[in-house]
């Protein structure tokens, strides 16, 4: 077994399961490395600098002299390893051959150091002379000296945060985050998609995307901002979030709550957030009905009270006028949507979604 309770950044990068993890290439070991920073805490550092320094490192960029990016690499290497003695730092025809050997992990901070100076200096000369190359978000809004990751792979890219929370972030999108949360909320900023597991702790998580603010403590949830789309949604999957649009200009931010299979949609056009259910409803992990498989004979307003639970959703009807109604049914792996249209055809019945709800109405049954 690997001694990773001593493992240093130059162990990380070496470690080819870790590299294709960080990588989103399918390592053998991935529940082993998401777990990492909760089972060897002393080595969370090396392990999340070992993990910014690879990301960076598959950055695609032009190459710049060696002489002018020297000094900058010296720097970064012995801010991120820790050292202060000097590091003299070549390209030799002998580089292949080391690299098998003993300075692997060396090959590795170069690389990604002159691509971290590499992107402030094309950035740099790009804003000066006012061109328009594209941004990773026209309305972003995050402060500087965050990190990011860029997701250009064909897989969804895991991404695990300080505070242990996970983001699985959806192609062609990115994520902005301060590599250490401070005092106070934990605050990244989205561009794409990405799925978060929110490890609740006592500071607020919030996700900016836009004009459109994700608050939780702890849960998990789905949020889709692509600039192209002419919405933002959020949707939950499990506990409860609060979603606003950010006005900082006014005392009062006017929001939703919304829970599980609820979602908060966004209209850019028309600046307007409403609530909705999600477009397939999944049952409660620990919801308190089991299943809604069998009913005989059983009064309609039960069948409902049954199917609010097990999906989190409110239901709205008049329970004097379908109580009358008895139901004898069998489901199987139906949808929610699909018992529903079959309990309400049985009655005569329709129903539709306002507000996050699900809103029955009908004549009912005579008695």
């Amino acid at each position: 077994m690997k001694p990773y309770e001593s493992y240093t950044i130059e162990d990380f990068l070496e470690d080819e399961s870790f590299r294709k993890w960080v990588q989103g290439q399918g390592s053998t070991q991935e529940m082993f490395w998401l777990s990492f920073p909760d089972k060897y805490p002393d080595r969370r550092e090396a392990f999340r600098q070992a993990e910014h320094l690879i990301r960076a490192a598959n950055v695609a960029g032009e190459q710049m002299v060696e002489k002018e990016i020297r000094a900058e690499i010296e720097r970064f290497i012995e801010n991120v390893s820790g050292r202060h003695d000097h590091l003299e730092i070549g390209f030799s025809e002998d580089d292949e051959e080391e690299t098998r050997g003993g300075v692997f992990w060396k090959r590795w901070l170069v690389a990604a150091a002159a691509v971290l100076v590499l992107g402030a200096g094309i950035g740099w000369y790009y804003y000066q002379n006012n061109e328009t190359e594209p941004r990773i978000s026209a309305t972003d809004t995050s402060p500087p000296n965050l990190v990011t990751t860029r997701n250009d792979s064909d897989n969804p890219l895991k991404i695990t945060l300080s505070d242990g929370s996970e983001v699985t972030l959806s192609q062609q999108s990115s994520l902005r985050y301060p590599s250490e949360f401070e005092d106070g909320a934990r605050v990244v900023y989205l561009t794409g998609e990405a799925l978060f597991s929110v490890k609740k702790q006592g500071q607020t998580f919030m996700v900016h995307t836009g004009k459109v603010v994700t608050k939780v403590l702890g849960t998990r949830f789905v949020v889709s901002a692509f600039d192209n789309d002419r919405n933002i949604t959020v949707q939950v999957q499990t506990g409860k979030v609060s979603v606003y649009v950010d006005k900082p200009s006014e005392k009062e931010v006017k929001g939703l709550i919304i829970t599980a299979n609820q979602a908060a949609v966004f209209e850019k056009s028309a600046n307007q957030l409403s609530k909705t259910v999600v477009e397939n409803p999944e049952k409660l992990p620990n919801g308190a009905v089991e299943s809604i498989l069998k009913y005989d004979e059983v009064p309609l307003p039960v069948i409902l009270r049954d199917m609010e639970k097990s999906y989190g959703i409110p239901v709205q009807f008049d329970a004097d006028s379908f109580w009358a109604c008895k139901i004898t049914v069998a489901f199987s792996d139906e949808s929610m949507y699909d018992k529903l249209s079959i309990l309400c055809k049985t009655v005569s019945a329709s129903y539709e979604i306002v507000d996050g709800q699900i809103i029955v109405s009908g004549k009912g049954c005579s008695k």
